[in-house]
């Protein structure tokens, strides 16, 4: 059986559902240990570095203590845990039952933050290390997180990538009269509506979780169920990501959005990041764009709808090919000692 530990319901996290996916195609029970309503975030006090780290330090304490309580009876052969906020319950889970650990790290953790309380990431970064190299396996996002996290930790064997992408289904790559783009992601820190540029010949829509307002002119879609988030990008070319790369994080991350908008077969632009920026142009399937140079690079790409036919021709091709769910369990069952 995998313990599948989460903060958030594991139905509104598309990493721990397709945990959930991965083990029911190989006949294996899950039971998901979560917290169904996250705990709020440590209260906001800017430049009391203290105080920040004190309460962050407790939201993570409280984590761990409801999720050891939520797992109580639980006989795992393997404990996935989601991130850090759930590795020390997992490894004291883990310990308990003398399950098999796997770190599954959706993110850079500690490298989210641009003005992080130093005594939290302090605290943060030595039970991350502690319990990584404790760890019988540690998965991850992205090449670059996985050589950060190696590099940073001292880890004996490198992580195994398992990419955000999404399960298989089927697209049309239809020509569209207007060249439409979208924005699809939750709301968080580093990302702006405001950034997403007025730009002749192109409409932008917005479908965001947690946001009630959007520029003028920017439509404000609403959220759909995650099992329908590829079939309703049908109707554009492409897809964007505005994700600020002010951060590690942000910098070395692959999101859900760019994998669930090559499914859908949109040509993707993204932030000049190194992560994103070296699938995309390895693969063909999109334009980066530097900061201030998102409205340039859109209104170059409304003047040449042949390149963007094809930069999307070549998304759903590669997302066949590669870039799903299912090519992806490979690396997950190897962490899982399969």
């Amino acid at each position: 059986m995998v313990a599948n530990l989460t903060v958030s319901e594991p139905a509104a996290d598309p990493r721990a559902q397709r945990v959930v996916e991965a083990a029911a195609s190989r006949g294996l029970p899950v039971t998901s240990v979560s917290l169904y309503r996250r705990p709020g975030p440590a209260p906001s006090l800017p430049g009391k570095h203290a105080l920040r780290s004190v309460g962050r330090l407790a939201r993570t304490a409280v984590i761990t203590l409801r999720l050891l309580l939520r797992a109580r009876g639980l006989r795992p052969a393997v404990v996935h845990a989601h991130d850090l906020d759930t590795l020390p319950a997992g490894w004291l889970l883990a310990a308990r039952t003398r399950a098999r650990l796997v770190y599954d790290a959706h993110e850079l953790y500690t490298g989210f933050d641009v003005d992080p309380p130093r005594l939290w990431l302090a605290v943060m970064r030595h039970v991350e290390g502690f319990l990584a190299r404790r760890a019988a396996a540690v998965v991850t996002v992205s090449p670059e997180i996985a050589t950060e996290l190696e590099r940073r930790y001292g880890l004996a064997t490198p992580p195994l990538v398992v990419l955000n992408c999404p399960a298989m289904v089927d697209a049309d790559v239809a020509e569209h009269p207007s060249l439409r783009a979208i924005y699809q992601a939750a709301a968080g820190p580093g990302r702006f509506l405001e950034d997403l540029p007025s730009v002749a010949n192109v409409s932008i829509d917005a479908r965001v979780v947690g946001a009630t307002a959007a520029p003028a002119h920017i439509e404000l879609l609403p959220p759909v169920p995650p099992y329908e988030i590829v079939s309703s990008l049908a109707p554009y070319d492409l897809g964007l990501v505005i994700d600020r790369t002010e951060t590690d994080n942000a910098r070395f991350a692959l999101p859900n959005k760019l994998f669930e908008y090559m499914m859908a077969g949109l040509a993707v632009v993204v932030p000049h990041a190194s992560a994103m920026a070296r699938l995309v142009h390895e693969e063909g399937v999109g334009r980066t764009y530097r900061p201030g140079q998102l409205g340039d690079v859109l209104a170059e790409l409304a003047a040449d709808r042949a390149q963007v036919d094809a930069m999307r021709r070549r998304a759903r091709a590669a997302a066949v090919e590669r870039y799903n769910a299912e090519a992806q369990r490979p690396a997950l069952f190897a962490a899982w000692g399969l």
